[in-house]
């Protein structure tokens, strides 16, 4: 059984859930796939293209992402949405339970999870030593355990993931599909995937939020 809470962050308001094995979702309540629980109020708007956005009159999909210091002067694309990196004196988030039985193993785990997201948003953590629970077929699971080989500071493009994920170049689409329905946002992180061009491409919170992600592991988000 899943319990649930909500945790606030500096990229909004994050949906937990979590089973007695770990976590098993972390959703921003905006995305599309987040779940509809009582006690969740419905956020005002969704992210209903993970692809969508104008940054200065360019689709943001089409920025890249560079090795911080890599970017020519005068390229920079500051996405206009709120920020993180950097943050030295973030207070810790507020965590709101959903279900009052909530057992206390599974209340370790969100309370793992909560604190340290708090050590990343600061740029404290790198790696996540939260016991992960994700439910899907076999195939999305190879391509998480994939995803979680992705270290803090690099990214992949999605045909390289199939190839680290053991697959051929015939499992691209489905590759793309398992990626994007990964149901643990940041902490399996699917935002270091971009097109084969380095382009940002999609993200399920949207693209304001991948690119701050990226940003806090040092990249530069570029024209």
């Amino acid at each position: 059984m899943s319990f649930h809470a909500l945790l606030s962050s500096p990229l909004g308001e994050i949906l937990l859930t979590a089973d007695a094995l770990g976590l098993t979702g972390l959703y921003f309540t905006d995305q599309r796939d987040c779940p509809h629980l009582p006690g969740l109020a419905p956020a005002s708007e969704i992210v209903s293209q993970p692809s969508a956005g104008i940054v200065r009159g360019r689709a943001a999909r089409t920025l890249k992402a560079v090795r911080a210091g890599d970017a020519a002067a005068g390229e920079l694309f500051p996405l206009e949405t709120p920020g993180v990196g950097g943050v030295d004196h973030m207070q810790p988030a507020a965590m709101r339970l959903l279900q009052d039985d909530t057992p206390a193993g599974v209340l370790s785990v969100l309370e793992q999870t909560r604190r340290e997201l708090d050590e990343y948003w600061c740029g404290e953590r790198q790696v996540f030593d939260v016991p992960l629970d994700p439910q899907g077929t076999i195939f999305q699971k190879r391509v998480w355990q994939a995803l979680l080989d992705v270290p803090c500071g690099a990214t992949l493009s999605y045909g390289e993931l199939g190839e680290r994920a053991g697959l051929g170049a015939g499992h691209g689409r489905a590759v793309g599909t398992a990626v994007g329905s990964n149901p643990i946002s940041i902490i399996i992180p699917c935002h270091r995937i971009l097109a084969r061009n380095g382009t940002l491409n999609g993200y399920g919170g949207g693209l304001g939020r991948k690119a701050r992600l990226l940003e806090i592991e040092g990249f530069t988000i570029c024209a």
